[in-house]
């Protein structure tokens, strides 16, 4: 975008830019859950670790807010619908372990001259979203085999549910987080649609061949509670998914 500076920098050494900023918002991390598997430590380092230093980077600019990412991995294969961001987390995976440290760390820097919120995002989707690379999510994925002319991919019965949050609510979300007033607590929120959608469903609303393939160990149910961002910050998601798809196709 016109006016738009951009640093590259890599978060775990620590070396940041000199500038001057109001408001933080932490997005950077590696992002897959089957890489997490192999190799823990680059997870731990590049969530917990490049994140602290984020952090003190932004606290050293007495920044009024920090908004960071966080993921609805935290509650792995939880029996408890909808997830509510008061339960006992149940990570299955080093990156979902590492998120979690991630929100406990940044609760570090909270306070009146910083309000820190930490956000779990559950399934985003949106123009933009990449096919390929670490985090490979459905929705783009069967939108490329739906424009190729490819049977769309679905693991195992596709009865498995996920919540689908489109990425401007997401944006909004953020947004409306960075400019709330201080709590004592530090807020977490789950930024989600609180509906739950099968995976087959998702497949059929792009239309063609489904081919179903080997099933994954994964959650078999996916839900947000978002009583508590809409109560507190007055947020809503606007678009539903079926509703997307059907726009774009």
């Amino acid at each position: 975008p016109k006016g738009l500076t951009i640093y590259e920098c890599d978060i775990t050494s620590g070396h940041f830019p000199i500038i001057e900023f109001d408001h933080l918002i932490h997005l950077a991390a590696p992002v897959s859950v089957e890489e997490s598997l192999n190799h823990p430590e680059k997870y731990w380092q590049g969530i917990v670790t490049g994140s602290k230093l984020v952090f003190q980077w932004a606290k050293s600019n007495k920044v009024k807010s920090i908004v960071a990412a966080s993921t609805a991995a935290i509650y792995g294969d939880s029996e408890v619908f909808p997830f509510l961001e008061e339960q006992i987390p149940m990570p299955m995976s080093p990156y979902a372990e590492s998120k979690l440290e991630m929100e406990h760390v940044l609760s570090w820097f909270d306070d009146k001259e910083t309000n820190c919120t930490a956000i779990r995002f559950f399934n985003v989707f949106g123009e933009g979203q990449r096919s390929t690379g670490g985090y490979r999510s459905a929705v783009p994925i069967f939108l490329q085999q739906y424009e190729s002319y490819q049977p769309i991919t679905v693991t195992g019965d596709g009865e498995q549910t996920r919540d689908w949050i489109y990425v401007k609510d997401v944006v909004n979300a953020i947004i409306m987080s960075s400019r709330a007033e201080f709590k004592t607590t530090m807020p977490i929120y789950n930024v989600g649609s609180g509906a739950e959608t099968q995976v087959i469903e998702v497949a059929e609303a792009f239309g063609g061949e489904i081919k179903q393939i080997e099933k994954r160990e994964e959650p078999m149910r996916s839900v947000a509670d978002i009583t508590k961002i809409t109560k507190q910050l007055g947020w809503k998601p606007e678009t539903n998914l079926l509703s997307w798809i059907k726009s774009i196709k």
